[in-house]
């Protein structure tokens, strides 16, 4: 993957991504004792501005803990990873938390299923048991004939614990009331619709979790300390090693007969399942 165009600060606030990242340690004063915190700040516009922005936020605690100012009870959090490949202003590739990529899409709607609706009586144990995965897409069948547009299709996916599906010729906005009720409807999982919501966009795991590598999670935060880089990058050339031996998704089937001209599902599709031989990790 190589980066392909420069994304405006405009369209990475609005996905609440941030190109620039940094932390620092700050001296307040609580119950009349010096306490040292870490605070740490996202910016778009340079470091110094992110530098700049770490100082005013222990600020803001001091004056928040003196009763000068309220805390913000709508504060969001800006999602606090590490900006990877730039593809366009509605597609950033970011490395999350534990150290997979994850493509960040404002333009492709793209919906993780885990597990499927089950009756009154499947859930209390009666009734034949159904494969989880088969279940989820014989729903998916039946929602999609019910709601067929002309114009569109769904592919569908296997992920390693459930079911991914991409829709083509239709947007549904993570903000909007019908993609809340679509999300119900297909069962998607609760906390990736709520991630969506908050964030303004869909996001699709490009790269194995590093558990199912059967190596060490990543355990460093964005921005790095400037003393771990070299384990960072010891870490990363193990996960990348290892995941060449793994895949993260495989198309099963799609829906409908228009076909994809995407290039965000082509680029999805050759990053994270190029390979259907390979096990889903």
């Amino acid at each position: 993957m190589n980066n392909t165009h420069v994304v405006s600060s405009e369209a990475l606030s609005r996905l609440h991504l941030f190109r620039y990242w940094r932390a620092g340690e700050f001296q307040i004063i609580i119950d009349g004792q010096p306490v040292t915190i870490t605070c740490s700040a996202g910016s778009n516009e340079s470091p110094t501005v992110a530098e700049n922005l770490c100082a005013a936020k222990a600020e803001r605690v001091q004056l928040i803990i003196d009763g000068a100012i309220e805390r913000e009870s709508n504060y969001e959090k800006p999602v606090r990873e590490e900006i990877t490949h730039e593809i366009d202003e509605y597609n950033i590739v970011t490395r999350n938390r534990y150290g997979a990529l994850v493509l960040n899409s404002s333009s492709v709607s793209i919906f993780d299923i885990d597990d499927y609706k089950r009756s009154f009586w499947e859930a209390i144990g009666f009734g034949a048991k159904k494969d989880k995965k088969t279940a989820i897409v014989e729903h998916l069948r039946g929602i999609f004939a019910k709601h067929r547009q002309r114009d569109t299709s769904w592919r569908i996916y296997e992920t390693c614990k459930g079911i991914r599906m991409i829709m083509v010729g239709q947007y549904l906005s993570p903000s909007s009331q019908s993609f809340e009720q679509f999300s119900r409807e297909i069962n998607a999982d609760p906390l990736y619709t709520m991630l969506c919501a908050r964030q303004s966009c869909y996001r699709a795991r490009l790269t194995p979790k590093p558990h199912r590598l059967h190596i060490d999670r990543l355990k460093f935060t964005c921005p790095l300390p400037d003393d771990v880089e070299g384990k960072y990058d010891e870490w990363l050339a193990n996960y990348q090693d290892q995941s060449k031996n793994y895949t993260v998704c495989r198309l099963l089937e799609v829906l409908g007969t228009r076909i994809s001209e995407d290039p965000i599902i082509d680029f999805h599709d050759r990053v994270c399942c190029s390979d259907i031989s390979l096990p889903l990790a």
